[in-house]
């Protein structure tokens, strides 16, 4: 088993420690050490904090990391911080019920893929991706990085996401929309157009707000 600990220390760090209990049902993987964070020795749901930001960015040995927090410009600030650290590995973990054409879906590193996700096939994710709860994301569609889409999102064909993108609960994106970086979609939104400008957007159709 390999060692793993998870960045962050919020609910959905603690969502991704679950996570890796799931695989570990399926078949023993991970050994989960705990979580990353400033207050060390803090008790987290069923686990501690073991390290803190300065004794993981000066890890010595192998470690493999996960990057648990949900807000995009800080997934960025983190990720970037401790891939300074070579020994550091970042995986993509999958739930076990996720459906995908996994040998047609090309992977970055560090994506986390939670429960009930579907892929269908010619896909390319890049990293550092959140892919919340009971997700689905059409046929050629690309994704770059730092991007974390919150349950029951639909992403139709041939859709772009580029960096630093935050999608809402329930957001239904249409078939051949872009959507530039530095952007965050409200729940319940429909995007029928490609959203180019940096800002919010909701409503359906979702439109800009001030």
């Amino acid at each position: 088993m390999k060692d793993i600990v998870i960045v962050g220390s919020s609910g959905l760090a603690k969502e991704i420690a679950f996570l890796i209990e799931e695989i570990n049902r399926n078949k023993q993987e991970w050994n989960f050490l705990g979580f990353v964070d400033e207050n060390k020795n803090e008790t987290i749901g069923k686990y501690k904090v073991v390290l803190n930001d300065e004794e993981l960015l000066n890890y010595k040995s192998e470690l493999f990391v996960l990057i648990g927090v949900g807000f995009p410009s800080l997934l960025k600030r983190l990720a970037t911080k401790f891939c300074k650290n070579k020994n550091l590995v970042f995986p993509n973990i999958i739930h076990p019920n996720c459906v995908g054409d996994w040998d047609r879906i090309e992977f970055g590193q560090g994506n986390i893929i939670t429960a009930g996700n579907i892929f269908t096939t010619d896909i390319k994710i890049g990293s550092f991706n959140i892919f919340n709860l009971n997700g689905t994301v059409g046929h050629d569609t690309s994704i770059c990085d730092f991007n974390v889409f919150n349950p029951s999102y639909n992403l139709s064909g041939n859709v772009i996401v580029n960096k630093e993108v935050l999608i809402g609960t329930g957001t239904q994106i249409l078939q051949n929309i872009v959507i530039q970086s530095d952007i965050i979609v409200g729940a319940g939104s429909l995007v029928t157009k490609s959203l180019i400008e940096s800002g919010t957007y909701v409503g359906s159709p979702a439109k800009k707000i001030k």
